[in-house]
Parts: structure tokens; sequence; C-alpha cells
């Protein structure tokens, strides 16, 4: 009888449980890549899984600050969970992978890459994917080394302190970049 009415209020208590809405697929935006530059203020480039190709560009004193701009332009939350690539302007790399690796939780086979242009943001007016498959045709090819988040990481953390990762521009891969 006690089994039953732990049970009943057991099924009870899930019935009327609801759906809270930060655990709806729809009510996020997934990072895809994000391009960081600056050195005090931190300008941040963020492209996102989504058919329209747009991305967001925001500031602020920190990376994380630059996000919370962001989620506050788009009225989602932003999950960096799945993010494929991310794109440095060499300055403060190590500090930024940390934060990225071990803060946003990003994916362990993320890309690291070096902007070839001035500033992060026009990386992504060619497609994620378009980048991405000429970082990873280059890697096949043997024409730049792997640089996912934990070779690079493991790269400037050694005595040397730099890791050489792909040079990319809108148009692709075009070199290696080697940043500290």
């Amino acid at each position: 009888m006690i089994k039953k009415l732990i049970l009943s209020g057991m099924i009870i208590l899930f019935t009327f449980t609801g759906c809270e809405s930060n655990g709806r697929v729809h009510d996020k935006n997934y990072l895809r890549a994000v391009s960081v530059t600056g050195d005090t203020q931190k300008t941040v480039t963020f492209t996102f899984f989504n058919k329209d190709g747009k991305y967001i560009t925001t500031s602020g004193k920190d990376i994380n600050e630059a996000k919370e701009i962001a989620e506050i332009h788009t009225g989602k939350k932003i999950f960096t969970g799945y993010t494929e690539m991310i794109v440095l302007d060499g300055q403060n790399s190590i500090e930024t992978l940390e934060f990225m690796l071990h803060k946003w939780k990003v994916s362990p086979s993320c890309i690291i890459t070096h902007s070839g242009d001035e500033n992060g943001e026009d990386i992504f007016s060619s497609s994620v994917e378009k980048l991405s498959g000429s970082v990873h045709m280059s890697i096949k090819q043997g024409k730049i080394p792997e640089c996912d988040i934990i070779t690079v990481m493991s790269k400037l953390l050694d005595e040397n302190h730099t890791a050489r990762v792909a040079e990319i521009t809108s148009d692709g891969v075009t070199g290696i970049n080697i940043i500290n």
C-alpha cells in the first residue's frame, strides 16, 4: 500500500512538472564559430547553426561580456558546446583558449585558426562549412598541422609556447600562422 502511494505521488509529481523554456532546442543559439580580436577590449563575432548564415559582432571588456551582449541582441541564450571553429587574432591566445575550453566547454575537436583578415568579422562573409572544409582538407593534404584545441593548447603550454595553426581568410586557408 505504501509503495502504491509513493508511486502515485511520483507520477503526479512528474505529470505536473512542466518543461522549462531553457531546455528547449529552439530557445537557444548554438554557436558554430567565433572570432575573438582585441587585447583589453574584446570584439567577438558569433556565427550560429542556422540557415540564414548571419553573424553578430559585439564588444565587451572580456569575452564573456561580449557573449552576454550577443544574448541580449539575439534574445536567446548562446550554447557553446558544439563550437566547431575559433578564429584568433594572435593576442592572448593561451588565455583565450583556456577560457573557451574550461568556461565555454567547446568541443575538443574545435578547430583553432588565425585570421588573415584585418578584423575577424570579415572572415564570416564566407560560410563556416567552406572555412572548416578548407582547414580539414589542408590538414588531410599535409599542408597544415593538426589544429584542434587540444593539440594547439598542448603546443602553447610546452617549452616553446608557440603553436602552428591555419591562417584563413574568407577565401579559406592561405597558409600557416604561428601563435603564442
